[in-house]
């Protein structure tokens, strides 16, 4: 008989620990007895402001029937005020009056004709809203250092609340190893502390239920200081004696707490007796309390708490038996039986105390249930043998001990199906090869049918080892090959049908990794990058890349930056110590997966310490502990103790000390008078990590000072007083809140003057009518309210001082060199003349002039004498006791005196006897002045001038002068060219002192030269003034490329060009014309040729011009080289007819103005010609000395060719090189005051052009005017 459309069952067999169960769902057409899906919950609290819910809902075909029951009594709805039964079948509601009246344990009954459902129970418990009684609150009054316990008491409720202590500022009060608050609520201060004292503390209790907070008055905790603070050993406040043995659940969490008071604060640790603290375990609030979570029956056994300072300890064992609430070791599952089959409802329950097992059918108990005959407890489990076709029934299981209770329904559906094979009837699977295959074949039917599978050659498939087949009929094969795919079969039967269905297998290649993320050990604040590279089977297109940290998947967002996946990589930015972790890849596919893993290890400087205590103060010292923070992958080498001075300097740490870092704790000496906080520091290889909170404040009580001043000294400012200073001692080592000074003194002479005595705040003390420069003995001892300080040093100080009025004497003078000599003196050591310190000797020197200068022709002019004989002399300094110096930088061939006087601290004494020497002979220094001009492609001239220091009679002048390789503007095919070798030795001359010129012939053809000039005394020669110098001729006028017009505007234009030839830089000017108007030429301006551009302004716009560069010739004459025509952009504007510049009278004011011009620059010119004649001696003074006017080696001068005067000066000397001939006729004598050709050191022309500058009134080298200057 062919089944009604949509008569289907769905069998899902669990095969969980103790074997497979049933769990059954069945279409809401088809019979199925009531399956509870939504009940109440084992506890529900209202309050006032709350209705209640109590929702009930199943599943079952007929139709589910609802019935309650409170207090395992019928409850009918309808009977009760303010109670109704809700929207949805079995959900029951009441108002929050009717809940006050009808607290009690309800459950919910589910009913249709196969059977009856069970709820667990539900207990209704309606409470006030909570408030906190009115109290009359009493200040706390304590002592410094007592215990003191702020109590809290909130309302009682079945939902405890959570408790905050804060004050009137709604700020918590902080806590930590001193003061903390207990499981209870309690505020504890293990000793109480000055700075407690505050009238606010006040106790919030939140309740969740209600959702409201209540706050407990304020306390008024008042702690009066004590100057007498006694340290005791612990003493314990929680847990209170006695204390039962503590219980605790299988599965929750145990708490345990000791807090403990004593002075100084005790710290508390942990140990279990039996054992080792369970990893489970945590310690929070500064050790005080132990939270073990997840408890199993293991931890069972004795923990010990001590609390300990230096005083004592004091301890306590906790005695903790672990029980447990009913727990489900294996539950009864529902089932589908035909008719003659058996059935077996299997409960087993954990528990201690062992739970309590009862069975009932559908809401019975079993005994009193029809049919209970035929049925059979056994172990716990119920069997049912033999069932009948209207057999159907819900059991319940329940048990029950002190700590709560469990129960399930199961339901035992009878009732004969035709086997039906549930899926389609060809359904494809697809496995990786070398994985499992897992083929379903889920049937429905009763009797249960059994299951057969054929392989793809039509073959048992359990005759393969690699084949089972679960009782659910699914099929497993592994590992799977290649060869493995195809289709197979599976045949269900169960006597009275049967049905097939067939599974296509099909098999992929698995995915691989080709390459695998690495680990990387990254500093903060680096990127690092992951890579993962994954293969995938072709057929396989749907399949992807992963990445996790620690198991989280890693996204890219928008609004970060962190994690940038790209690609086969990872990238992690700007790495902290919380990205640290296990970074894997997930290669996937529907049918496989892979991964692999990497670690991310974050170094850098280690964390803030935790948990810092302030353990054993004494009066003078303390003992600090703490726990180590974070090492973030690097061992800590190093812990830091920082001090904070809170009187004396509030708010700065200072390093303190540091420990080795396995050494969690530091013991430190205190300073008295110093109100302390401590900090520490953890350090390692990256460098010193964040502080920890600061810790408590400690006081020390103040002291006598343990210290004096330091740098005492006692001297004089005037000649009749005495000051007396020292270093004041840091505030830190006062001892006290001020200090102060007692200065002691006595007079020394005569013998052993009485002490006095002054107290003072700080330095200095001055001390007055003293004698000059008496000694006194001096003491400076620091006292403050406690008392002195420990006996001060004697110090031996002097009053002021006053002039010296002794002198050197037997000062003489020994010469060393032309230069230096030695003096010597020897000094009378009487102090009353002295009158003071001896700080040293001071030498006055003056120079008189040369020796011999009026006596010799040639000797230099001698210097002016001195106003009033006396002039500003040198002056040599010598510190200390000295009877003689090495006095240097003289001038030879000199005449000098001296003196030599004594000084003290207070200035110098009168100074001794003049003595006069005179220094020998020395090298002269250089000439003054070398000219050099090109008379020739062959000839240089030469010109010079005597040295400025001749230091001695001059004998002569050595020159020499050698070739130098060619210069860049030199012609390359010139024999300036050829190769210069270096001369072994470059040729040298010898002139009389009175040349100061000559001519060098016979030279290369356009080649360079170094010329030497050095002058000559008896004591040899002296340093040489080098110049270099050039026979290649100069160009005159810049040498141009291309020449072209740039930019053009309205009333400007731009000319650009270029250079036909590396050159030196020659100024030049660029004139305008206009072609329009007829005029003269008009200058533009003036630029230089590497300049390369020029910009015409301020012309007429569409308007022709003439544009000429003018040059100079060698001679100074204007020369044009280039001329071109131009015209700007725009239109001409004319010049109205009656302009006033064509009017007569304006011609004639112009006309008059040039004719009274002209005559003024003409009786200029006569006023000059009657200058007279000098000599060249006059002129040179007149012109000042070379570093007062730059020689024209050094700038461009004008350049004449002397080569184009046909007139020669016979005077003089002519010096031609080897192989050449001398001769006058090209000396430089002639020519006067012209200008010479100069050259830089690498050979380049540095002047300009000019003609000859020479004046009638010159004199001739060999006048008397030019004669040898000295100095």
């Amino acid at each position: 008989m062919a089944q009604p459309r949509g008569l289907f069952l769905v069998l899902l067999l669990l095969l969980l620990g103790g074997g497979p169960g049933t769990a059954v769902v069945i279409p809401p057409e088809f019979p199925q007895p009531p399956e509870l899906i939504e009940e109440p919950p084992p506890q529900l609290v209202v309050f006032p402001s709350d209705d209640v819910i109590m929702k009930c809902a199943a599943t079952g075909n007929p139709p589910v029937q609802y019935q309650w029951t409170r207090e395992e009594l019928p409850f009918e709805p309808q009977e009760h005020p303010g109670v109704w039964l809700g929207p949805e079948p079995g959900t029951l509601q009441m108002n929050a009056s009717a809940a006050g009246r009808l607290q009690g344990v309800f459950r919910c009954r589910a009913s249709n004709e196969l059977g009856t459902a069970l709820s667990r129970e539900s207990r209704l418990i309606a409470e006030n809203t909570p408030q906190w009684p009115k109290e009359k609150v009493t200040p706390v009054e304590v002592e410094e250092g007592d215990p003191v316990v702020l109590p809290c008491d909130p309302p009682k409720s079945a939902v405890p609340p959570k408790i905050y202590w804060l004050n009137s500022r709604i700020v918590h009060i902080a806590q930590d190893a001193r003061v903390s608050m207990g499981q209870d609520g309690f505020l504890y201060f293990a000793n109480a502390q000055v700075g407690d004292s505050h009238p606010d503390y006040i106790c919030h209790a939140h309740y969740l239920g209600p959702r409201t907070i209540i706050q407990k008055e304020p306390l008024d905790l008042r702690v009066t200081p004590s100057n007498s603070l006694q340290f005791r050993r612990p003493r314990l406040l929680v847990p209170r004696e006695p204390q039962p043995p503590v219980v605790a659940l299988r599965g929750e969490t145990l708490v345990l707490e000791c807090i403990a008071e004593g002075l100084p604060t005790p710290a508390v640790r942990w140990r279990r007796l039996n054992g080792e603290l369970p990893p489970r375990a945590v310690l929070e609030n500064f050790n005080k309390t132990l939270r073990l979570r997840e408890v199993r029956e293991e931890d069972d056994g004795e923990y010990r708490c001590e609390a300990s300072n230096s005083r004592g300890t004091a301890a306590h064992s906790h005695r903790v038996t672990v029980q447990a609430a009913p727990y489900w070791v294996r539950q009864p599952q529902s089932g589908v039986f035909g008719p003659g089959e058996s059935a077996r409802l299997d409960c087993r329950v954990g528990g201690k105390p062992r739970p309590l097992l009862s069975w009932s059918i559908n809401g019975v108990p079993l005994n009193e249930a029809p049919g209970a005959a035929r049925w059979v407890l056994r172990d716990g489990a119920l069997l049912l043998p033999q069932l009948l076709p209207n057999e159907s029934l819900v059991a319940q299981c329940q048990a029950r001990n002190p700590h709560g209770h469990l129960l399930a329904n199961a339901f035992v559906h009878v009732v004969e199906l035709p086997v039906r094979i549930l899926g389609p009837a060809q359904a494809p699977y697809a496995v990786v090869e070398n994985g499992t295959a897992l083929l379903h074949c889920r049937t429905f039917g009763t009797p249960t049918p059994s299951i057969q599978w054929l392989t793809p050659a039509l073959e048992p498939a359990l005759l393969d080892d690699r084949v089972f087949v679960f009782t659910n009929g699914t099929l497993r094969l592994a590992p799977v090959g290649r060869g493995d795919a195809g289709p197979y079969t599976c045949r269900a039967d169960n006597g009275h049908s049967n049905a097939s269905a067939t599974a296509l297998l099909h098999v992929r290649a698995p995915t691989r990794l080709l390459e695998t993320p690495r680990s990387v050990t990254a500093k903060k604040g680096q990127a690092v990058t992951f890579r993962c590279v994954a293969q995938f089977d072709p057929q396989l297109t749907t399949n992807g890349l992963e990445w996790r940290r620690d198991g989280e998947l890693l996204r890219d967002t928008p609004d970060s930056d962190k994690y940038s996946l790209l690609g086969d990589t990872l990238r992690v930015s700007g790495v902290d110590y919380g990205d640290q972790g296990t970074f894997s890849c997930r290669a996937w596919t529907l049918l496989d997966h892979v991964e692999a893993a990497a670690e991310l290890r974050v170094v850098g400087r280690p964390g803030p310490p935790r948990d810092l205590q302030v353990l054993e103060v004494g009066e003078r010292q303390v003992r600090l502990s703490w726990t180590p923070g974070e090492e973030h992958n690097s061992p800590v080498e190093k812990f830091v103790v920082e001090e904070e001075e809170g009187i004396f300097s509030p708010g700065v740490f200072e390093e303190r000390l540091t420990v080795p870092g396995g050494q969690p704790w530091a013991a430190l000496s205190l300073s008295p008078y110093g109100r302390y906080r401590f900090r520490v520091r953890a350090a390692n290889a990256y460098g010193r990590g964040e502080p920890s909170a600061a810790s408590a404040a400690i006081s020390t009580p103040p002291a006598a000072p343990e210290q004096n001043p330091g740098g005492v000294k006692g001297e004089g400012n005037e000649t009749n007083n005495l000051v007396i200073s020292w270093e004041p001692l840091p505030p830190r080592a006062w001892n006290a809140p001020q200090v102060q000074y007692r200065v002691q003194w006595r007079q020394l002479e005569p013998a052993g003057g009485p002490w006095e005595e002054q107290t003072v705040g700080g330095p200095p003390l001055v001390l007055g009518d003293t004698p000059t420069f008496s000694p006194y003995q001096i003491r400076v001892q620091a006292i403050n309210e406690v008392g002195k300080g420990p006996e001060p040093p004697l110090v031996t100080g002097y009053s002021g001082e006053d002039l010296p009025l002794v002198y050197p004497e037997n000062v003489g003078v020994e010469i060393v060199n032309s230069s230096s000599v030695r003096v010597e003196w020897s000094l009378q050591r009487d102090p009353k003349m002295l009158r003071g310190h001896l700080r040293g000797f001071r030498v006055l020197y003056w120079r008189d002039g040369w020796v011999g200068e009026r006596a010799r022709r040639h000797a230099p002019a001698p210097e002016p004498p001195p106003q009033n004989g006396e002039g500003p002399p040198g002056v040599l300094t010598v510190s200390g006791e000295a009877s003689g110096v090495l006095l240097g930088g003289l001038r030879p061939w000199s005449r000098y005196r001296l003196r030599v006087l004594v000084f003290n601290g207070r200035g110098d004494g009168p100074p001794s006897d003049e003595f006069r020497f005179e220094t020998p002979e020395g090298v002269p220094g250089p000439p003054e002045q070398l000219l050099l001009e090109r008379v020739g492609d062959s000839r240089l001239a030469l010109r010079w001038r005597r040295p400025r220091h001749p230091n001695g009679l001059l004998t002569g002048f050595l020159l020499q002068y050698r070739r130098e390789p060619p210069g860049p503007y030199d012609d390359a095919d010139d024999d300036a060219g050829d190769d210069v070798t270096e001369e072994a030795s470059p040729p040298e001359m010898s002139f009389p002192p009175g040349t100061l010129n000559t001519t060098l012939r016979g030279l290369h053809r356009r080649a360079r030269y170094r010329i030497l000039l050095r002058a000559l005394t008896a004591a040899g020669a002296g340093p040489p003034l080098q110049r270099l110098g050039s026979l290649s001729p100069e160009p005159a006028l810049p040498l141009l490329g291309v020449v072209e017009v740039g930019e053009v505007g309205e009333d400007f234009m731009e000319l650009r060009w270029s250079l036909a030839r590396p050159q030196p830089d020659l100024e030049f000017e660029v004139q305008i014309q206009s072609k329009s108007r007829e005029g003269p030429w008009f200058l533009s301006g003036r630029t230089n040729s590497s300049a390369r551009r020029f910009r015409l302004e301020e012309l007429h716009p569409g308007t022709s011009y003439r544009v000429q560069f003018v040059g100079r010739s060698h001679s100074g004459e204007s020369v044009p080289f280039w001329q071109s025509e131009v015209q700007t952009n725009g239109t001409l504007l004319l010049v109205p007819a009656g302009s006033f510049a064509t009017q007569g009278w304006f011609i004639g004011l112009v006309s008059a103005a040039v004719l009274l011009l002209l005559l003024l620059l003409i009786l200029c010119f006569i006023k000059r010609s009657k200058g007279g004649k000098y000599s060249v001696k006059d002129k040179e003074d007149t012109q000042g000395d070379s570093e007062a006017r730059p020689m024209k080696d050094e700038t461009f001068g004008e350049y004449r060719s002397l080569e184009s005067d046909g007139e020669e000066k016979a005077s003089g000397s002519s010096v031609a090189p080897p192989g050449g001939g001398l001769g006058s006729d090209d000396s430089l004598a002639g020519y006067g005051g012209s200008a010479d050709v100069q050259f830089n050191e690498d050979g380049s022309f540095i002047g300009q052009y000019s003609g000859a500058r020479g004046t009638a009134g010159s004199s001739p080298p060999n006048s008397p005017g030019a004669a040898p200057a000295l100095d």
